[in-house]
């Protein structure tokens, strides 16, 4: 084994949605052996294809993914578990003298495998269960119940924040410790591990873009997919109602939106608006190297200028 493959900075890919990242990865295939480990919070799910981009059977036997299609809709992902997973997907890929390259454009996933959030429990289904219960059965106890044991983090929360509110006192139920007494400021030695490469694009090109793809989407049958979605019996109660794309075609096929045209200008219009927040969500991922879509500049950024 190349003892390289150890000492080497991870490469990580990033960038907004709709930025580039795949292409660039399957022309650096034609270079390098390399494998992903996907950082993408929406292409972990089975069935939800076309809306993610998620690459096709076809394109994985080129180019291994990881982490794509490994929980059903009505399932749970963290960022802490992605980061968990990853590391160990880090040494797998490794061990096979392959290269691995995270890939992806969640933000949240990239600050906890890098050392940018503290590593918290994992979620506790006993302890959610018995939360969501006594809210239901008292509306506002949770926060009444934050804002006694945390009043900065009830402030933060907001009273109508009822996923947050039960996050904290879940933390609280397992650890026995305020939330913020658990954040410490992350593990700098991690973010050591990573060389962060994200593509930035002009603004404008960067909606022309996005307006393509969701065009693209529509054309290779979104609908469809949301379609098969809800006939297998996941709907806007499960990971649906919160996806960019797959939410506006259930408001079309409710008959929310009028048309085929408006759907695409919401999906579009939400994507552009996605963008913006994951650009400010990179800005707490320390020491990105923001470079152009060049296919040189970014190969030299990722693997340095004499490559693996």
């Amino acid at each position: 084994m190349d003892d390289n493959l150890n000492t080497e900075p991870v490469p990580v890919l990033t960038g907004c949605t709709a930025s580039g990242k795949t292409g660039v990865l399957f022309k650096l295939k034609q270079k390098y052996d390399i494998e992903i480990v996907s950082a993408d919070s929406r292409q972990v799910y089975r069935g939800l294809d076309i809306g993610t981009a998620k690459p096709s059977s076809q394109e994985q036997c080129i180019l291994p993914h990881h982490l794509i299609d490994i929980i059903n809709p009505d399932e749970t992902f963290s960022a802490g578990m992605f980061a968990r997973e990853a590391l160990r997907l880090i040494s797998e890929i490794r061990s096979r003298d392959s290269i691995p390259v995270i890939a992806g454009g969640t933000a949240l996933y990239l600050l906890a495998l890098t050392g940018g959030i503290d590593p918290m429990p994992s979620r506790c289904s006993g302890v959610r269960e018995g939360l969501e219960t006594l809210e239901r059965e008292v509306p506002g106890v949770l926060y009444r119940m934050l804002r006694g044991l945390d009043p900065p983090t009830a402030f933060a929360t907001g009273c109508g924040d009822i996923r947050r509110q039960i996050r904290a006192l879940e933390l609280y139920a397992l650890t026995g410790s305020l939330p913020a007494a658990l954040r410490k400021g992350g593990d700098p030695k991690l973010r050591k591990m990573f060389r962060i490469v994200g593509i930035d694009l002009p603004r404008e090109e960067h909606r022309r873009r996005i307006r393509s793809r969701v065009s693209v989407m529509i054309d290779l049958g979104l609908i469809d997919e949301v379609q098969s979605l809800l006939s297998a019996g996941w709907g806007r109660e499960s990971v649906l109602g919160g996806t960019i794309g797959y939410r506006e075609v259930l408001d079309f096929l409710d008959g929310r939106i009028a048309s085929i045209e408006e759907t695409t200008d919401a999906i579009s219009a939400s994507t552009w608006h996605l963008a913006r927040k994951q650009k400010n969500m990179f800005g707490r991922i320390d020491g990105i190297s923001w470079v152009e879509d060049n296919q040189d500049m970014i190969e030299e950024s990722l693997f340095g200028e004499g490559g693996f």
